[in-house]
């Protein structure tokens, strides 16, 4: 079996005027309805709306969990048998306020999407797909990332290890074994949104950011520069600093305060996931902080850890009924969609 993945930025905004041939597929170019709205989601909304956003850790009782969750399942058309086998995670800041909430939503078991292809196809129209969900199962965000790097790492895994997942709307972390995570040492603080707010804060002492929203701000952040008011600003230097006083203020002192040196003599390695990954500066902090007695990874792929862990889940809860197994992570930066082919 052949693990797949899509993904799409986890924006979204109502579309007025003409979309036509904005977008090369469906993917990069889904246009939902939702209670007689029409929103542009993802990759379209990124690049064409004016102000794309979502609430971070939304409820699942919102709008916009359910039009991400709608999205997802479109990218799903036509490539996994239905009813779908599916699993969702959380981050355990919200485990146990939104799982039943979450279960309630999907206990509906049937999802009818409305959606346009005139985004991507010369004789697109409006149209009209249905899922069914048979089976489902909610887990921890962490689980999920936990099981992923077991599947990633199976020829050669540690048997005890400290996972960090350094997501937008929280970091997590904790310890596992064979039997599992060890629910003392896990913990959930403020993600990359934190460095974000920051860096947003900084820059409005010199200049006039034109309303960026924080997911804009993001996008800047990550490519460490950006034009406002037809200037270009560097941010290396910024981004440096505050991802450093991130690492020290927030993530250090959640390991130190969870996870103890005891823990630390029965690990081998800590594996680094998540979006978060991707800054060096912030990558450089664990290898400074750990250096002389650890061994600190960068899982590959990082950001698709959790996803492809949810769709072994869903693998175990099928009874290997691989071509209906989905794993959904519907994350604050981006939802990233996992499945098998043969």
């Amino acid at each position: 079996m052949k693990v797949n993945t899509l993904n799409f930025p986890s924006v979204f905004e109502p579309s007025y005027g003409n979309t036509e041939n904005t977008a090369n597929d469906l993917i990069t170019g889904i246009k939902i309805r939702n209670n007689n709205t029409w929103y542009v989601i993802g990759e379209l909304a990124k690049r064409d709306g004016l102000n794309p956003q979502r609430i971070v850790n939304a409820s699942p009782d919102e709008r916009d969990y359910e039009l991400l969750f709608k999205a997802a399942l479109l990218g799903l058309m036509d490539k996994v048998d239905q009813p779908i086998t599916l699993t969702l995670g959380l981050p355990f800041s919200t485990f146990n306020i939104y799982r039943q909430p979450l279960s309630k939503f999907l206990e509906k078991k049937f999802f009818s999407i409305e959606y346009n292809t005139e985004t991507f196809s010369l004789n697109g129209s409006s149209r009209r797909t249905n899922f069914e969900v048979g089976q489902f199962d909610i887990i921890p965000e962490l689980v999920g990332g936990v099981i992923g790097i077991k599947r990633m790492y199976s020829s050669q895994q540690p048997k005890n290890f400290v996972v960090i997942s350094l997501g937008y709307g929280t970091a997590e972390g904790g310890m596992a074994t064979d039997d599992g995570l060890i629910q003392r040492t896990c913990f959930s603080t403020h993600g990359i949104r934190y460095v974000v707010n920051g860096l947003q804060r900084e820059l409005n002492k010199l200049h006039y950011l034109e309303l960026k929203n924080e997911f804009q701000i993001n996008d800047s952040l990550m490519k460490g520069v950006m034009i406002a008011n037809r200037k270009k600003i560097e941010l290396r230097e910024l981004r440096k600093d505050i991802l450093t006083q991130y690492y020290k203020q927030v993530i250090s002192p959640s390991i130190k305060n969870h996870i103890s040196d005891r823990d630390f003599e029965k690990c081998e390695c800590i594996y680094l996931i998540g979006g978060g990954v991707f800054y060096d500066d912030l990558r450089e902090a664990f290898y400074e902080e750990f250096k002389d007695f650890m061994k600190v990874e960068a899982v590959i792929d990082s950001q698709n850890v959790a996803s492809i862990g949810y769709l072994y889940n869903s693998y175990a809860l099928s009874s290997t009924h691989s071509k209906g197994c989905v794993g959904i992570d519907l994350g604050n930066s981006s939802t990233i969609i996992s499945y098998f082919s043969a």
